[in-house]
């Protein structure tokens, strides 16, 4: 959209979908072979996720007041 605060909202709303559908995979599943890159998959979104939000957070607090 061209809005910093809007394209990461967006993109931390992805990371959250995405990891919901491994967590969705992984009750799918008792095979550690299936399991294992799921985990680490899920783990990326949420890394993903946490770095979205620092660089929401720190556009969000250093935005410049409306003239």
């Amino acid at each position: 959209t061209g809005d910093p605060l809007a394209d990461l909202s967006e993109d931390m709303a992805a990371e959250q979908k995405a990891r919901a559908v491994y967590e969705n995979l992984i009750d799918l599943t008792d095979d550690p072979d299936v399991i294992g890159p799921l985990l680490w998959l899920r783990q990326r979104e949420v890394v993903d996720f946490n770095r979205f939000k620092e660089l929401y957070d720190y556009y969000k607090n250093n935005q410049k007041e409306p003239r």
